[in-house]
């Protein structure tokens, strides 16, 4: 892999992985379009830590009071102990939402990564994820993270791991589930975004276990570090994107770049295999 395929490929993840246009699906597309048959392992692992790094940037202030809730139980001021409550609460309902991804993920693993496979399929789920866009575009609920319940909380988690299909989009499942719950516009995508972490942080560890037996080649370390600095650069500035286009509704113009490469997608498949 070259450096220039490395940051091509970072770009793409980062930005993918939280843009709601899936970034599994591109990655799947981009890779054949580049003539890489298979994602060096170690170069998947770096990538998705670069996202990683990206979204605790942009909420550091939030991860930082989360962990703070779970070593200080007790203060004396009272602000700061509704402050400390209230972000325990929030690991407790990332904890619940993550369950369905974890449970869906290890039961289809094999049936998932078979999907990456076909392009057809992938072009057919981004098509979905247009849709799905358009249905909750002009949501506007009034749920914040005070107001969000278990059961809220259970249906984005299926939405997320509806998600592990490559082309339905992660951030865009999870964010349309938390508009069709009620959420606000500014808190559907902060929760999606919190969300995604363990779902990451997760996969990371068990793509990074498995390098063992797939150790990098010393010559592609440059070109997998430059791809990780390039995902958590796009991934920051993606965030920002679309806190900003569901905050303004703006979800629609996502919705049909979805719509528009899944059917050229499954059109010039198939007409390739005529």
């Amino acid at each position: 892999m070259s450096i220039v395929e490395a940051v091509v490929l970072g770009i793409v993840q980062g930005a993918t992985e939280f843009l709601p246009v899936s970034s599994s699906g591109h990655l799947a597309l981009v890779s054949r379009l580049l003539h890489i048959s298979q994602l060096p392992l170690a170069f998947v692992v770096v990538v998705h830590f670069g996202t990683l790094i990206g979204v605790f940037a942009y909420y550091w202030q939030d991860f930082a009071q989360m962990l703070k809730s779970l070593v200080v139980w007790k203060t004396e001021d009272q602000v700061e102990g509704e402050k400390l409550t209230k972000a325990r609460r929030l690991v407790g309902l990332l904890l619940v939402g993550t369950i369905p991804a974890a449970v869906l993920g290890y039961l289809f693993e094999d049936v998932v990564a078979g999907l990456f496979n076909s392009p057809v399929a992938v072009g057919l789920a981004l098509i979905a994820t247009g849709l799905v866009l358009v249905a909750v575009n002009w949501l506007a609920g009034h749920k914040h993270q005070s107001g969000t319940t278990v059961g809220d909380v259970v249906i984005i988690g299926l939405g997320q791991a509806v998600a592990l299909v490559p082309g339905l989009s992660r951030s865009g499942c999870t964010i349309a589930a938390g508009l069709a719950r009620g959420l606000q516009r500014d808190w559907a995508p902060k929760f999606a975004f919190l969300l995604s972490v363990p779902v990451i942080l997760g996969g990371t560890v068990l793509e990074a276990t498995r390098l063992a037996a797939q150790p990098p080649q010393s010559a592609m370390l440059a070109a997998y570090l430059v791809g990780g600095i390039v995902a958590a650069i796009s991934g920051y500035v993606a965030i920002n994107v679309v806190v900003r286009a569901v905050r303004g509704g703006n979800l629609i113009y996502f919705a049909g770049y979805c719509v528009l490469l899944g059917g050229l997608t499954v059109l010039v498949t198939l007409a390739a295999a005529l």
